[in-house]
C-alpha cells in the first residue's frame, strides 16, 4: 500500500501538492474563522445565567440581623436555599423577592432587601434558584416558575395571609414574578401587589459555561394575567440592560391596574433608593 501511495506521488506530484495545499487552506480558514464564531455566538444571546457556586456553610453566615437560612425541597433531589426575615409585628406585609440573574445572589439580594426594609417592619423573603449559590439542580423556565410556586406555598405554610404578601421581581425576577403572580391568582388566592423594578416582557437566557455560547437560550416570557392585583413598575431611563421600551409595553398590557415610574438616569443597578422611596409612598 505504502509503495502504491509513493508511485501515485512520483507519477502526479502536482495534483499532490495541490490537495495538501487545499487540505492547509482549509485548516488555516477554520483556524481564522474560530475567533469570529467564537464572539458571533455571545452575541446570539445577550445573557447567560451567571451562577457562582458556594455550600450551605457560607449562607449560614448571612443568618444574622434577624435574618434565618431556609431550605426548601422543591424536587426529590432538589434542595433550594433562600433567606427569611420575619416582621417583629404579626400582621406585617411581607415580600417575596424574585431577584435577578447574577452571581452570589442571597449576599448580594439580603443587601438589596436591608436597604428597601430601611426602618419599616417587613417581612423579607427570597431563594437562590436552581444551580445558583447552594440550590440544587439546573435552572430552567419551567423548573424555576414551579419552584416559585412552592415558595408561596411554604410562606403560606408559615401562616402568613395571601392578602399580606407583596410579589417583587428585578431583572429576570420580573418576569418570573408575573408568571407567580398569574399562578397564584389561577389558584384563587391574590397577592397584596405586583411591584417588578427594571422589567421586561422577555428575556432570552443562555446555558452557563462555555458550551452554553453555542446552545440555543432559555426565553422567559412574562405573564399579564394577575387578576386584580394592582402592578407597580419602575424602570430607570438610562437601563441599557433592559431598555425601558419593555416596562412600558408591559405597564400598557396590564393595563388600568398598573402605575410605572420612570427613574431619571437611573440605570441597571443603581435605583434602588427611588425604587423604595416611591414603592412604600404608593400603597
Amino acid at each position: 500500500m505504502a509503495s502504491r501511495r509513493a508511485r501515485v506521488r512520483t507519477r502526479d506530484p502536482g495534483r499532490y501538492c495541490a490537495g495538501v495545499k487545499r487540505i492547509l487552506l482549509v485548516l488555516l480558514a477554520v483556524t481564522a474563522a474560530l475567533p469570529a464564531v467564537w464572539l458571533l455566538a455571545g452575541k446570539l444571546h445577550r445573557f447567560s445565567y451567571w451562577i457562582s457556586r458556594c455550600t450551605p456553610a457560607d449562607l449560614q453566615s448571612l443568618a444574622t440581623s434577624g435574618w434565618e437560612l431556609a431550605r426548601l425541597p422543591v424536587a426529590a433531589d432538589v434542595e433550594l436555599f433562600g433567606l427569611c426575615r420575619p416582621p417583629r409585628a404579626p400582621d406585617a406585609r411581607w415580600l417575596l423577592f424574585v431577584p435577578g440573574n447574577g452571581e452570589s445572589l442571597l449576599r448580594g439580594f439580603r443587601g438589596v432587601l436591608d436597604q428597601l426594609r430601611g426602618e419599616r417592619d417587613l417581612g423579607l423573603c427570597l431563594f437562590a434558584y436552581r444551580g445558583f449559590d447552594a440550590s440544587g439542580g439546573t435552572p430552567d423556565p419551567a423548573a424555576l416558575r414551579a419552584d416559585l410556586l412552592r415558595q408561596w406555598q411554604w410562606l403560606r405554610g408559615r401562616g402568613v395571609p395571601a392578602a399580606a404578601i407583596e410579589v417583587w421581581g428585578y431583572s429576570l425576577g420580573s418576569v418570573l414574578a408575573s408568571q407567580l403572580v398569574a399562578d397564584v391568582v389561577a389558584t384563587g388566592e391574590q397577592p397584596a401587589r405586583l411591584v417588578l423594578v427594571a422589567a421586561a416582557e422577555r428575556i432570552a437566557v443562555r446555558a452557563h459555561g462555555l458550551a452554553g455560547r453555542f446552545t440555543g437560550a432559555d426565553h422567559y416570557v412574562a405573564s399579564t394575567a394577575s387578576g386584580s392585583t394592582p402592578v407597580l413598575l419602575l424602570h430607570g431611563t438610562a437601563d441599557d440592560a433592559l431598555p425601558l421600551a419593555g416596562a412600558r409595553a408591559l405597564a400598557a398590557a396590564f393595563g388600568a391596574r398598573a402605575t410605572l415610574h420612570e427613574l431619571a438616569g437611573r440605570n441597571h443597578f443603581d435605583l434602588w433608593s427611588d425604587v423604595a422611596a416611591l414603592a412604600f409612598n404608593a400603597r
